[in-house]
């Protein structure tokens, strides 16, 4: 009777070690499986996520910074006598400043223009040029044989005709702007009324020093773009001025009212500014 207890304790103990060989066996599986499982999703994502890493939408690139290339101002001579290229000026969205010839036909409708199209106004005032080559002198031209009085009536008239001015400049004017007491005149004048003077540059010049002795602002013209009525030529003058604006800072250049001008300023200027030149009003420039 012992002998048959001793031997079914023996087969319980032998029935333990099994069973718990088994569950050592088995949990060893088992670990190892998910050991496997967690290296493939670390090796390859599902395909949700992947789809879903696709549709994200990728970090914008920031912008190149433009090279900053120098200031160009642009500015167009001679309105005033018809309104023909009026429709080309509101095509070009760059500022511009207008030299208004006063007391034509057409020059306050072109000031209103200029202002509706946010350009800048100054007055485009008659000289007297050198009489080498016989020029049509425009009606109220300033002589220099003129007596004070008479200059400064004609320069207010002119003044008065065109409101909202940020400045003058001379129309033609080679004989005049060599000559000091009537640019002290005229000069006089102008800083009375707080406007600068743009020395479109015709010849021999006092006015620089004439402007820095009396104390009114002053420019002077770099670059005439369009002396050749020519579409080729006028786009050469423009890369001169935006040279020389890249050398020097800034540049000022003078064009006409013509269509083959406008034609290449709406042109190029476009271009030159994604090449980094800025154009500006001349009374910026003003220093």
């Amino acid at each position: 009777m012992g002998h048959f207890k001793r031997s079914r304790n023996n087969n319980y103990i032998r029935a333990i070690y099994i069973l718990a060989g088994i569950i050592i066996i088995e949990s060893i599986f088992f670990i190892a499986s998910c050991q496997r499982k967690e290296k493939v999703l670390l090796k390859k994502p599902s395909k949700q996520f992947q789809e879903k890493q696709v549709q994200e939408p990728a970090e914008p690139k920031p912008k190149p910074q433009e090279t900053y290339q120098g200031k160009i101002a642009i500015v167009l001579d001679d309105w005033g006598y018809s309104l023909n290229n009026v429709d080309a000026l509101r095509g070009i969205k760059e500022p511009l400043t207008l030299a208004v010839l006063p007391r034509r036909s057409y020059s306050g409708t072109i000031a209103n223009v200029a202002k509706e199209a946010g350009n800048e106004l100054i007055l485009h005032l008659p000289l007297e040029p050198h009489r080498e080559k016989k020029y049509r002198l425009e009606p109220d031209t300033v002589l220099i044989t003129m007596a004070k009085q008479e200059v400064l009536r004609i320069l207010d008239a002119d003044i008065k005709n065109l409101p909202g001015i940020k400045g003058v400049s001379n129309h033609m004017g080679s004989l005049a702007t060599e000559n000091v007491p009537l640019m002290g005149i005229i000069f006089a004048e102008l800083k009375k009324r707080k406007l600068y003077f743009l020395d479109s540059y015709t010849g021999k010049t006092v006015c620089r020093d004439l402007a820095r002795n009396i104390g009114i602002a002053y420019v002077r013209r770099q670059v005439f773009l369009d002396n050749k009525n020519d579409a080729q030529s006028i786009r050469g003058q423009i890369e001169l001025l935006a040279k020389i604006a890249q050398q020097s800072g800034y540049a000022i250049g003078i064009g006409h009212d013509r269509p083959k001008t406008l034609e290449a300023l709406a042109k190029v200027m476009p271009d030159l500014k994604k090449r980094g030149f800025k154009f500006v009003y001349l009374s910026e420039l003003i220093r």
